[in-house]
């Protein structure tokens, strides 16, 4: 059954056969604290942490994808649960009040859906890593009122791309994202789709000092698209690359490990110019790092990750921006070693705000953080009563 931290395994199993031996979040629990106390190094007004929805495997299970919103109600999916134990589409408002927009795993349907959605016009566009004709993935559409459409299937062609771990992007109506598999050398690609579903191959990654298995999503800065490889480079620890709507790629950057990052497993954020993003090993510590780079190509790390009980370790997903301060989540670490929510400014500054792990909170979250009125929302992939996933709020 995957939904039993199915999400979770699945990670570290592609960590152990892609990226070579991938240190996880799998200490068990430790200690104890009152809900909502932060670990040592924390501002003095921890938030507030709510647990909103309680995965159970019928409404879903192992949710690792950020969270959008659309006119104001929350939007997700989640990897496995349903009828068919293969994922859903859900919506769910600020009180907690989820409604399922489509459940996958029907004959050619697509299946487990690791990567988020998208609005669109509102529609909600994403991806699914199996399912289709050739089961190796789709590019889907989904109304808020449910009406589902496969837009694409992966495997039409013989350099196809298959596996999509991230979502899409929009770039002038078109979508632009990439697999982790497929391609000419079966190590990824990047790739086009058309409102009309009709798909372009852009790249195949893993040619001589190329990255390979890209696990994230694109970001479009100023026409041209940014990304991550997790393996890859002059080293194999890792890219940044740039890539043109039209196919043209070049590796921005090579993660050399040690005090260096390395195997990035997020998307990039786009802030004042410079783009941040988290690499899940590598640093000072061999716990993850938080980096900049530019445009150019010049790389800082900014933070590296200690882990429990004082920092985090192992982030997953990527920053988000909300005033002029960067804020994410760490897969393990904190108090319990169960992962984090923190904050980090541009110049380096980090805090931890929140350690995952008390007593039936959620627990490990892949997934990063979103921001609706002023509260942060999440998931986790697993933790809660049945320790298969939650979605939380953090109110500062």
């Amino acid at each position: 059954m995957k939904h039993s931290g199915g999400a979770l395994a699945a990670i570290l199993a592609i960590c152990a056969a892609s990226l070579g031996a991938c240190a996880g979040p799998t200490a068990p629990l430790s200690g104890r604290s009152e809900p909502g106390s932060a670990v040592t190094n924390a501002s003095a007004a921890s938030p507030i942490y709510k647990t909103l929805l309680t995965f159970d495997g019928t409404n879903g299970s192992d949710s690792v994808a950020n969270l959008i919103v659309l006119d104001g109600t929350l939007y997700g999916t989640t990897y496995s649960g349903g009828p068919l134990n293969d994922g859903m589409v859900f919506s769910l408002t600020t009180v907690g009040d989820q409604q399922v927009l489509h459940t996958f795993g029907a004959s050619r349907d697509g299946a487990e859906p690791f990567g988020g959605v998208i609005a669109l016009d509102n529609t909600l566009i994403g991806t699914t890593t199996k399912g289709g004709k050739k089961n190796f993935g789709t590019v889907f559409t989904v109304t808020t009122a449910g009406k589902y459409h496969i837009l694409y299937g992966f495997g039409k062609h013989a350099h196809d791309g298959k596996n999509p771990m991230a979502s899409v992007v929009a770039v002038d109506g078109t979508l632009y994202g990439t697999t982790f598999k497929g391609g000419v050398n079966d190590k990824g690609t990047a790739f086009a789709v058309s409102s009309a579903g009709k798909e372009l191959w852009l790249h195949s990654f893993g040619t001589s000092g190329d990255g390979t298995r890209p696990y994230a999503a694109l970001t479009s800065v100023n026409g041209k698209l940014y990304g991550t490889t997790t393996a890859g480079g002059t080293t194999g620890k890792g890219t940044v690359f740039t890539l043109s709507t039209s196919g043209s790629e070049s590796v921005l950057y090579s993660f050399a490990g040690g005090s260096d990052g390395a195997h990035p497993q997020s998307a990039l954020r786009a802030v004042h110019g410079t783009l941040y993003g988290t690499t899940y090993g590598g640093g000072a510590h061999g716990k993850g790092t938080v980096f900049s780079i530019t445009p150019a190509g010049n790389e800082q790390v900014l933070h590296s990750f200690a882990g429990g009980p004082a920092d985090g370790a192992f982030p997953f997903s990527g920053l988000i921006l909300s005033g002029n301060v960067l804020y994410g989540t760490t897969t393990a670490g904190g108090t319990h070693d169960q992962g984090t929510a923190f904050s980090i400014t541009e110049s380096g500054s980090e805090n931890v705000s929140y350690s995952f792990g008390y007593r039936k909170d959620g627990r490990a979250p892949f997934a990063g953080l979103t921001v609706l009125g002023g509260a942060f929302y999440g998931a986790t992939a697993s933790g809660g009563s049945d320790k298969i996933g939650t979605i939380f709020r953090l109110t500062p």
